[in-house]
């Protein structure tokens, strides 16, 4: 009797996943509906492994990934056609057409297939979580429960189009301090392997004393200039596996813990958390979700663990009947006494969205002060960082040749 790999929703709205045995995929659907869950995706296991790992099956390993601007179009095309008044079904033919990523358009024809038979759009995408987050996931679920999937698309594309913004402009402010970094690293190594070794040797026909800045410098010139091609390989190298560490997830965390100890980049990190808080949460209440299931979703996807925790404890105080703002003020380390206050007004007026809008617009507002503030101070500390090197190099020859020439008067 085959084995079938599942994800379900739970009478109380959380996700689940697991395996079940049954004869067929029918029985392990009756199966799931018995114990009372919504599934979600259903595949015989063995047929599953066969279209994960498979090279050949449908190009999984030659495709490209899908980014955030292919999430941006679908959301936003999508909710453009709806809004035209053609139904979900047509939508997504239409938008089959228009893609070009053989991935996203595998999806659409996907969605399309199971929306023929019976099954929601929300279910296509979770089959594809690799490229969808639970907050994308979980608003098109919402939107297709609460019958306003057309507004809750624009919605979402209006999320991913500021996150995929706010992202940039962090990428954009560290580019410049990375490059000038790489670029005077590079003039370093590249002054102590090739030129230092030739001078040393004129140096040391001197037989004069050399200051103690310039034996250093010298002792680092014999170990790099050993293997000149080895060292620049190395150092290559090493530049490569930084920038992959850090993009992998231990990096990105361990970078955070770094940038963390920082007090400029600390309130950085702290105003993209409540920014992005503020928004998802926002989205997901609009949507019509639930408060607890939307504070769930939103701790998956703030992308700080500090604020993941914060929030899942949050919504364990909901869960036993604790005021939305009570329990925000537990934490006021985390979400500062503004963000208390607007919170509590808002849930006191009924008017939660908007107050939780206004906090999303305030701290998209500081993150861009900030960036600019931590650009106009990383530039020049690095240049004088690297100044301070390449002047120490230039001393170390200096010196022994001023040294040389006072000998001669």
């Amino acid at each position: 009797m085959p084995f079938f790999i599942y994800k379900a929703l739970n009478s109380a709205g959380g996700e689940t996943q697991g395996e079940i045995q049954a004869d067929n995929k029918k029985t392990a659907i009756d199966y799931l509906k018995r114990d009372k869950l919504t599934p979600l995706y259903i595949e015989e296991k063995g047929k599953f492994e066969k279209s994960q790992f498979s090279i050949f099956s449908n190009f999984t390993i030659f495709e490209r990934g899908i980014n955030a601007t292919d999430r941006i179009f679908l959301t936003r095309h999508l909710a453009a056609i709806l809004k035209s008044g053609i139904n979900l079904r047509e939508a997504l033919e239409v938008l089959q057409e228009d893609v070009q990523k053989p991935i996203l358009k595998k999806i659409l024809i996907d969605a399309k297939k199971n929306l023929e038979k019976g099954q929601p759009l929300s279910m296509t995408f979770a089959t594809y979580d690799k490229y969808f987050s639970p907050v994308f996931i979980g608003l098109i679920r919402a939107g297709e429960s609460s019958g306003t999937l057309e507004d809750t698309l624009e919605n979402l594309g209006e999320q991913l189009q500021r996150d995929y913004e706010l992202r940039k402009k962090v990428q954009s402010a560290m580019i410049y301090p990375a490059i000038l970094m790489f670029a005077s690293s590079l003039i370093i190594v590249l002054l102590l392997t090739f030129v230092m070794p030739r001078l040393t040797k004129a140096l040391l026909q001197t037989k004069v004393k050399l200051p103690a800045i310039t034996r250093f410098f010298i002792g680092v010139s014999d170990i790099l200039s050993v293997q000149p091609i080895l060292t620049i390989a190395v150092f290559i190298g090493a530049i490569i596996f930084l920038v992959l560490f850090f993009r992998h997830q231990k990096g990105k965390q361990i970078f955070l813990k770094l940038l963390q100890k920082i007090p400029i980049s600390r309130e950085l990190i702290k105003r993209l958390a409540l920014a992005r808080f503020s928004r998802t949460f926002l989205n997901l209440l609009k949507s019509g979700m639930p408060a607890l299931e939307a504070i769930k979703i939103t701790a998956q996807t703030v992308g700080n663990k500090n604020y993941e925790d914060a929030l899942l404890s949050i919504a364990e105080d909901i869960k036993k009947g604790s005021p939305l703002n009570q329990s925000f003020k537990k934490r006021i380390y985390l979400f500062p006494q503004l963000v208390v206050s607007i919170i509590g007004i808002g849930e006191r007026t009924g008017t939660l969205e908007r107050a939780l809008k206004t906090i999303s617009d305030y701290y998209e507002e500081e993150v861009d002060r900030i960036l600019k503030n931590l650009v106009s101070l990383l530039e020049p500390l690095m240049l004088v960082i690297m100044g301070f090197v390449i002047a120490g190099i230039a001393l170390s020859i200096l010196l022994p040749i001023y040294q040389l020439v006072s000998s001669f008067r």
